[in-house]
């Protein structure tokens, strides 16, 4: 058993090695991103009682949401970082596209996409956070 624990070890520890060099690093551009778009849905949210604050804001979410996304899109090794930021986008243009069309928002709608905008900001932030420097 000892023969076969210490026969696994370093193979297993080279996968691990392996999978951390595979890892895309940390990027101060892109955690500095998710921040700000997570800030800005902590404010905004609390401005959704006001539609003539809350539509430049969720159409300023958007546009934010969408530089995160195509930023993210050709990092190397960066695919799943790159599917959240698109579905964050997903979230940021619904909200977006009602005001745009002129549909009635109502202010608990707006501070639920917002708190959800925020919510996938933060577990973002964790992840990228972690990632090796």
């Amino acid at each position: 058993m000892k023969r076969l624990i210490l026969l696994l070890f370093p193979i297993l520890t080279s996968c691990a090695a392996v999978d951390a060099m595979l890892m895309s690093k940390f990027d101060p551009s892109e955690y500095r991103m998710i921040t700000e778009i997570r800030a800005n849905a902590q404010m905004f949210k609390t401005e959704c009682d006001n539609y003539l604050l809350s539509k430049p804001n969720a159409i300023e979410m958007a546009n934010q949401t969408n530089l995160f996304m195509l930023y993210s899109e050709h990092i190397p090794r960066n695919t799943d970082s790159y599917n959240a930021s698109k579905s964050l986008n997903e979230i940021a243009q619904g909200l977006s596209e009602k005001y745009v069309k002129g549909d009635k928002v109502s202010p608990m709608f707006c501070k639920l996409k917002f708190e959800g905008i925020e919510h996938s900001a933060d577990t973002m932030q964790h992840v990228l956070g972690n990632r090796p420097r």
